[in-house]
């Protein structure tokens, strides 16, 4: 996939003497390391990292009770979710400051991936009602919802170049069904497990982890907390390394530990001390190893100005890319 920024009109005489642009090709990346995560947090993180994530938060809000509003599955708005997640992390909140407008323009992207496509201008209309319960009421040629559809149509773009136009996206709710049938866990704890998968998107283990290893993540927590005995999840018989498995727990118990308030489970689980001992057993068993921390390799911003440099290639395959590299080369 291509986008070009300058192309000349036919017939027009040549404007640059020495030759076409240079093409430009961005890989997709659909998983990254904990180290390359770092190395994004690092460079768009500044002075308020706790406002930040408390605007992510009502963000997450919006994406979720718009997404109730207009009827949209589980997937469109976990979908929403993790391109939101994956837009501030190459793009800075000081250069992307409304993360309303982020979220609104996310779930428009995300109800074309998932295939239950609606009008830009009906979820900007049940975004308004959500927030104006009580009217006035507002139809979809009123001045303002076209000013924010014009807003968010040049978001949008900036969405897809965000995730290079790479639309694969895959959920652990299938799996944690299919992994419970399999392991026969009752029906609670899988309930349970479900709800666990909804707060997985407000963090970043989507964007570390494959759908499957959060499945059997959230089965195990979930296990825990209805303190059902069970005997012990082995990832490797269902294609997921030990460590990736425990770094899922890890990561999804310190989150419940740090903003409890904020997820599914605190109608049910008010108090982080029980995620807190939960942590403090698996780091029993873990020992002191912990993951090694250096910058990641060939990751930066995105570069907003690359399409006034040349011609920019969206390629999903890395081999693909090496190919092309390497004839670009000669």
């Amino acid at each position: 996939m291509a986008a070009n920024a300058s192309t000349p009109r036919s017939g027009s005489p040549a404007t640059n003497p020495q030759g076409p642009l240079p093409a430009m090709i961005q890989l997709s990346r659909p998983y990254l390391t904990p180290n390359q995560i770092w190395t994004l947090e690092q460079k768009v993180a500044h002075t308020n990292g706790s406002r930040d994530q408390q605007l992510k938060f009502q963000a997450f809000s919006v994406i979720l009770a718009t997404g109730s509003y207009l009827r949209f599955p589980i997937r469109t708005m976990g979908t929403a979710m993790i391109l939101f997640q994956r837009f501030y992390l190459f793009n800075s909140m000081q250069d992307f400051p409304s993360t309303l407008d982020t979220a609104h323009a996310c779930l428009f992207v995300a109800s074309k991936t998932e295939d239950t496509l609606k009008k830009l201008k009906e979820i900007l209309i049940a975004s308004y009602y959500i927030k104006h319960p009580s009217g006035p009421d507002i139809s979809m040629d009123s001045p303002i919802i076209e000013d924010q559809r014009r807003r968010l149509i040049s978001l949008e773009r900036h969405v897809l170049e965000t995730v290079s136009f790479d639309f694969r996206v895959r959920h652990p709710q299938p799996y944690i069904i299919k992994f419970a049938k399999r392991l026969r866990y009752p029906m609670p704890l899988a309930e349970t497990a479900w709800q666990i998968a909804l707060d997985s998107y407000r963090t970043l283990v989507p964007l570390k982890s494959t759908p499957h290893a959060i499945a059997l993540g959230c089965l195990y927590i979930a296990a825990s907390l209805l303190e059902v005995t069970l005997s012990d999840i082995k990832p490797e018989q269902f294609c997921v390394r030990q460590r990736e498995f425990e770094n899922v727990v890890l990561e999804l118990l310190e989150f419940y530990i740090d903003w409890l308030p904020q997820t599914t489970l605190f109608a049910r689980y008010t108090d982080p001390g029980k995620f807190m001992s939960m942590r403090i057993e698996l780091n029993k068993r873990l020992g002191k190893y912990t993951e090694p921390r250096a910058p990641g390799a060939r990751l930066k911003l995105r570069d907003y100005t690359m399409g006034d440099k040349g011609t920019v290639r969206y390629v999903l395959n890395w081999e693909r890319e090496r190919i092309e590299r390497e004839i670009d080369m000669h």
